[in-house]
């Protein structure tokens, strides 16, 4: 049988519509984005406000422009590439940088879809166990949402500014 994604709204801000997915319709229907949240609000808990913090920044204020977030194959990750603390900061070490990885796909400056991550360990996300099932699912679920949009099956809005999909598609991967 073949896995597949559905697609869950997050959060609107003014620049910036977040999503999440969830795989399988999960039976309490928790997308990957909510399972990192539970996941790391109690053991990483600055770190993972520090990337929400970064969500609402973006979301806000600047649009979901490429800078802002890591490369990460045909993914992409938060916080953004040599961020310090920045935009909030930890008391204990205000310059140590962020090492907790939330993966995501950016569609455009308008639409993101936010996946899981992890602590990342190792210099490269696919040499850390603990971070490279999620690059390597965040990269997978890229490519099929890329194919959503190519077949049709995900649409953009008149002004790009958001997507149009059937409440019940299935996105196989």
């Amino acid at each position: 049988m073949d896995n597949f994604v559905c697609i869950k709204f997050i959060k609107e801000y003014n620049k910036v519509i977040y999503y999440s997915v969830v795989i399988n319709e999960d039976e309490d229907q928790t997308s990957l984005f909510e399972g990192f949240i539970d996941k790391h609000s109690v053991v990483n808990k600055e770190k993972l406000n520090h990337i929400l913090t970064w969500l609402r920044v973006i979301g806000n204020r600047h649009g979901a422009l490429s800078h802002l977030f890591r490369d990460e194959k045909d993914a992409a990750a938060l916080p953004p590439p040599g961020a310090k603390r920045e935009p909030c900061y930890i008391e204990e070490d205000q310059t140590a940088s962020n090492n907790l990885r939330l993966y995501c796909h950016r569609l455009n400056e308008h639409v993101v879809i936010l996946f899981d991550g992890d602590i990342k360990t190792a210099d490269q996300a696919q040499n850390c166990p603990q971070v490279a099932p999620h690059f390597n699912l965040a990269n997978t679920l890229a490519l099929a949402i890329d194919n959503a949009l190519r077949d049709g099956d995900i649409e953009w809005d008149d002004d790009y500014l958001d997507i149009i999909y059937e409440q019940n598609l299935k996105i196989v991967f």
